[in-house]
């Protein structure tokens, strides 16, 4: 991107969702984690009486889009966010979406994947398995589990958003938040119970309610509009390596907000998962596409909001 502007939007869409995982962390101390997924998805949902359902998508693909990238994830991260999960180590650890998603896309969509990317995969596991060899104790091993397997979620979401071929990204993402927000609440209501579900209700204070504000309206109606802004004008592959800031800026927001401090451990392992996601972002110079429905080989960003 050479417009100064553009490039002032990318980096201010990157400052937006490193906090975003801050809100979260305040949202998750007034809410339950599941409850609070289905409220931030019913609120976006709302959007859905001004944006018009994608004409253009099967209902299964946005059915689809929503189970794994926002059910699937938000159920998942959230649940480790509140039980012990940190909220920087969190914005890191959910970039395991970018090598679940080559993989996926080598699987289910038949794409070649090149050396590099192969090798930023490895770099990426090997990272993850530093870290929770350096959790310290002080993070629970299936909470961090339960973050990684929300990466996993996201990266199958992602290969429906890719088949969906929706022309706008935003109302995909708008129109797959109204299918998520029933099976959410009735999750919530199943798991949570309605005892506890009244008790968030009856005792709302201002720091989770402004969380979930700053996840709704900044994080995902600015952060994710500005982010289809971009898609409309350059490719995925010029936008995309620009979420590699996410991590860094949330886990310097954890630090400055929560004094959240990391293990030698974890640092080391979070350098390796950083240089294995630059190695599978990084665009090529020539994308390949084995699937004639797939545009082009790359991982889809549309959704990055998604935080």
């Amino acid at each position: 991107m050479r417009n100064p502007r553009h490039v002032a939007m990318a980096v201010a869409i990157v400052l937006i969702w490193g906090v975003n995982f801050i809100a979260i962390g305040h949202a998750l101390e007034g809410f339950p984690p599941i409850l609070l997924a289905s409220l931030r998805f019913a609120l976006t949902g709302l959007a859905a009486f001004f944006v018009p359902r994608p004409k253009e998508v099967r209902w299964y693909w946005i059915a689809g889009s929503s189970a794994f990238m926002f059910y699937g994830q938000y159920v998942l991260l959230f649940t480790g966010m509140a039980h012990g999960m940190p909220d920087g180590l969190a914005s890191l650890v959910l970039q395991s979406n970018a090598p679940f998603t080559v993989l996926a896309a080598a699987l289910l969509l038949k794409e070649r994947t090149g050396i590099r990317q192969l090798a930023g995969i490895a770099a990426a596991v090997a990272g993850l398995g530093v870290i929770g060899a350096g959790r310290g104790g002080h993070v629970p091993l299936w909470s961090l589990l339960l973050v990684i397997t929300a990466g996993a979620s996201w990266a199958l979401g992602s290969i429906c958003n890719r088949k969906a071929g929706a022309t706008n990204g935003f109302a995909l993402m708008v129109w797959a938040s109204v299918y998520a927000t029933p099976p959410l609440f009735l999750t919530s209501l199943a798991t949570e119970g309605p005892h506890r579900i009244g008790h968030a209700f009856a005792h709302l204070h201002t720091g989770p309610v402004l969380g979930l504000l700053y996840v709704v309206l900044v994080s995902t109606f600015v952060g994710m509009g500005a982010w289809v802004v971009l898609l409309t004008k350059y490719p995925a592959s010029a936008v995309a390596p620009y979420t590699l800031g996410v991590p860094p800026i949330g886990i310097l927001a954890a630090l400055i907000a929560n004094g959240e401090r990391m293990t030698p451990l974890e640092i080391a392992g979070s350098a390796v998962v950083l240089a294995g996601l630059v190695a599978i972002m990084w665009p090529r110079r020539t994308p390949i596409a084995s699937d004639p429905s797939v545009p082009a080989a790359k991982v889809d960003r549309t959704a990055q909001a998604v935080a």
